[in-house]
């Protein structure tokens, strides 16, 4: 929302490893697509490796919510199976609703004693 994110240590170069070994790369974001350039921009300009992008269709109360059901769409009608899952905090209840493993969920960011056995958690990078 108009200033520039920074890229987390490590985090190009986990996308980029996945992507060695042949996974799809899907980028799953609660942002409007009318964002979608700026995301998209944002991603190249950090050497990002390309996969597929997908926003919120306009503006969204709960992008949580949004986001487990596109995921749990890709799962059950493409038959998609998510082999690790990266994201914040706040994306562990997302993970969890689709049955992800703790070891499959990877988080960047302090995490409280509750989130701890849920996900693999790293304080700086990934």
């Amino acid at each position: 929302m108009g200033s520039d994110p920074k890229v987390r240590a490590g985090a190009v170069d986990v996308v980029r490893h996945w992507q060695d070994l042949g996974y799809l790369i899907i980028y799953i974001t609660g942002r409007p697509d009318m964002q979608k350039q700026r995301v998209v921009s944002w991603l190249s300009q950090h050497n990002f490796p390309q996969g597929m992008i997908f926003f919120s269709d306009g503006l969204v109360h709960d992008p949580l919510r949004q986001k487990t059901i596109f995921l749990r769409n890709l799962m059950q009608e493409c038959h998609i199976k998510i082999c690790a899952a990266y994201g914040s905090m706040k994306d562990i209840s997302v993970y969890n609703v689709l049955a992800l493993s703790p070891s499959q969920i990877y988080i960047v960011g302090r995490s409280t004693k509750k989130y701890q056995a849920q996900c693999q958690v790293s304080l700086s990078s990934y």
